[in-house]
């Protein structure tokens, strides 16, 4: 998942907690051997090699993971959209392109296209590359949430590096678990703490050294400094939401509000170094 693994499991006897670590281990790597696509191999990277040439066979829980993926494509108006592969790997440097605007008009979900019957999927341009980096770690989060409930854990820290976050039950020495959200430019302080409680938290951030966060439909890299951190019950829609809110306009934001009136999240915006916060529906 490009990022660090930690898991908590307060009360549970180191035989046991290794034994669940291991396995949660052996679920990521399932999951990053399916979804990635910078491996070699990977489900994700064999559509994108051969999807245009061809219809490319998938299960059944891939094809699940894709229609989800455009559905919050069509619940965010856009703002959300694991088509813009190869615009990434431009401005990553990887791949040049003359006309960047010109990629930007020819990739969008709806030349991705999945037959539910006969289980493939195909493009309907070459300019289609999918990226599942503002999904990926919502649903390995929330296998790992529910393969823990099933095994009886009832209390649980769960996490990839600082970015995205899932919490079973409460603190064993309160009713919550407190997440705080970092200040990027002082490391030693958290500028703002969220409350969990079987819940989630991702933040995703368009500061330097950031993964790029791309306008789909300008086709060029979000250059306001700011971090957003979406709470909510589903470990996907917070790491959904943390990167759609962040791009999205006035209208693609006022559609994700009606959607999602459950969920709270937090902006940060810098300015010379120096943070201001807004809250929106949270507490």
């Amino acid at each position: 998942m490009g990022t660090r693994f930690n898991l908590l499991l307060p009360g549970i006897e180191n035989s046991e907690g290794d034994l669940l670590f291991s396995s949660c281990i052996q679920e990521l790597n399932r999951l990053e051997n399916m979804l990635s696509c910078f491996m070699p191999g990977s489900d994700i990277s064999m559509i994108n090699e051969n999807a245009f040439h061809r219809p490319v066979e998938i299960n059944d829980e891939l094809i699940d993971i894709l229609t989800e993926c455009l559905k919050y494509n069509e619940i965010t108006q856009g703002a959300f959209d694991i088509s813009i592969g190869k615009i990434i790997d431009h401005w990553n440097g990887q791949v040049k392109t003359e006309d960047i605007k010109k990629l930007a008009e020819a990739t969008g979900t709806d030349k991705i296209l999945i037959d539910h019957i006969n289980k493939t999927i195909r493009f309907a341009t070459p300019h289609i590359k999918l990226n599942l980096g503002g999904y990926g770690k919502g649903y390995a989060l929330q296998k790992i949430q529910d393969f823990l409930k099933g095994k009886g854990i009832t209390s649980a820290f769960i996490s990839f590096g600082e970015s995205s976050v899932s919490c079973l039950g409460k603190h064993p020495h309160g009713d919550h678990w407190p997440v705080g959200i970092q200040d990027f430019y002082h490391k030693d302080k958290s500028i703002a703490t969220i409350k969990l409680l079987n819940q989630s938290v991702s933040t995703s951030g368009s500061m330097e050294g950031n993964n790029l966060l791309i306008h789909p439909r300008e086709g060029t890299p979000m250059k306001e400094k700011m971090l957003i951190s979406v709470k909510s019950s589903s470990a996907i829609t917070a790491e959904v939401l943390s990167t759609a809110i962040m791009l999205a306009d006035d209208n693609q934001l006022e559609a994700i509000h009606e959607t999602f009136q459950k969920e709270g999240y937090i902006t940060i915006k810098y300015h010379n170094k120096k943070a201001s916060i807004y809250k929106h529906n949270l507490s």
